[in-house]
């Protein structure tokens, strides 16, 4: 019998998502990131609360 030539890749797992606090608008977030507020402390917030308020992810920042 004939072997099959090709390989069968499993199926990608989701890498697990987080969820935090968002410290804008009070509520857990799977999109919260830290950042820093205008004080210099480190915070979560959301993707929307990033935006409305122009906070930069630490990540993003030098």
């Amino acid at each position: 019998m004939a072997e099959p030539t090709q390989t069968v890749n499993p199926p990608t797992i989701p890498q697990a998502v987080g969820i935090a606090w968002c410290a804008w608008h009070e509520a857990y977030s799977n999109t919260a990131r830290p950042v820093r507020d205008t004080s210099g402390a480190r915070l979560f917030a959301c993707c929307s609360c990033r935006q409305a308020y122009d906070l930069a992810p630490l990540a993003d920042q030098p």
